[in-house]
């Protein structure tokens, strides 16, 4: 494993060209079908490549965790043939790791301790007002926050299916949390980190986590890290034309593994031939893999889950 310690100061690292995506589940709840889609479009996107797949559990987030939830979503991975390369990676391992480039990060003054509370910042319209800023770091128990300048702000990037993406057609931009008052650290710093250790390339994951790129790539810049390339994919609605939730869990047929997955390419525009709803799950995942094809991938799904 790569320590941040190896790294040559103030020189940017570069990982070895190669391609490596990952599909990282919350352990909130088991599987549904918008996370099959996602983790299948991952997987396919990577292995027709050539590459690395791995599976990662994001489990940090404590207060969301349910007992049992990893084994679950590893199990129904297994029973698509969607299996990690490499042992499943556990963010609850690596907290350590998240502390020693948080103190890099304090050292280059880029953080500031906050103690805005979401009332307050719901009161104001929304959105942070950096009101904190001047504040220093004193491991109290408060919410830290990466101040965001001209040195290490990223505006735009090219998304593998949506194309170029500038930060202003989402909203303003603001420093925004690092680490939670709780000492968690937050989804977007705590997964540039694990990337970085797992040496990801590639990551394909759900639309709705696109402005979430933008602090990403604005913390990589900052960790002087190098970062994978991002690609997008839409969302899986349900009847209401809301995002799927685990709360929607049931919606995935369990019992019918191959139709499941022939629905899932229907969805991501593979248009897979009529004699897989017959076929087995190696037989769907084989053909899958050597059919792939990103550029058919929609940019809106236009049938919900039922």
């Amino acid at each position: 494993m790569l320590s941040k310690k190896e790294l040559p100061t103030n020189t940017q690292y570069k990982h070895p060209k190669k391609i490596k995506g990952r599909f990282a589940p919350t352990p909130s709840g088991d599987i549904h079908f918008g996370s099959l889609v996602c983790a299948l479009a991952s997987y396919l996107d990577v292995k027709s490549a050539g590459g690395i797949w791995v599976i990662r559990i994001d489990d940090l987030d404590t207060p969301r965790l349910k007992d049992g939830a990893s084994e679950q979503i590893i199990e129904t991975l297994d029973h698509y043939n969607l299996i990690s390369d490499e042992p499943i990676y556990y963010q609850s391992d690596h907290l350590a790791t998240y502390r020693e480039f948080l103190n890099d990060l304090i050292a280059k003054n880029l953080t500031y301790e906050c103690e805005c509370t979401r009332k307050r910042i719901r009161a104001i319209g929304g959105i942070y007002d950096n009101k904190c800023r001047n504040r220093k770091i004193k491991n109290g128990r408060t919410s830290i926050r990466l101040k965001i300048n001209d040195q290490n702000e990223v505006n735009t990037f090219s998304d593998g299916i949506y194309g170029l993406q500038q930060k202003e057609s989402y909203r303003a931009s603001r420093d925004f949390i690092i680490s939670r008052k709780d000492d968690i650290p937050s989804y977007e710093y705590s997964v540039v980190i694990d990337d970085f250790i797992q040496e990801i390339s590639y990551v394909l994951r759900g639309k709705d986590l696109i402005f979430s790129t933008f602090n990403q790539l604005t913390l990589q810049k900052s960790l002087n890290i190098d970062a994978p390339e991002y690609a997008h994919i839409p969302l899986v609605m349900n009847l209401k034309k809301r995002k799927l939730s685990k709360s929607d869990g049931a919606l995935l047929d369990k019992k019918n593994f191959s139709m499941n997955l022939y629905l899932a390419l229907e969805l991501l525009g593979q248009n897979p031939v009529e004699e897989l709803k017959s076929a087995t799950v190696s037989e769907i995942i084989n053909s899958a893999t050597i059919n792939w094809k990103r550029e058919n991938v929609p940019k809106v799904f236009n049938k919900h889950a039922t």
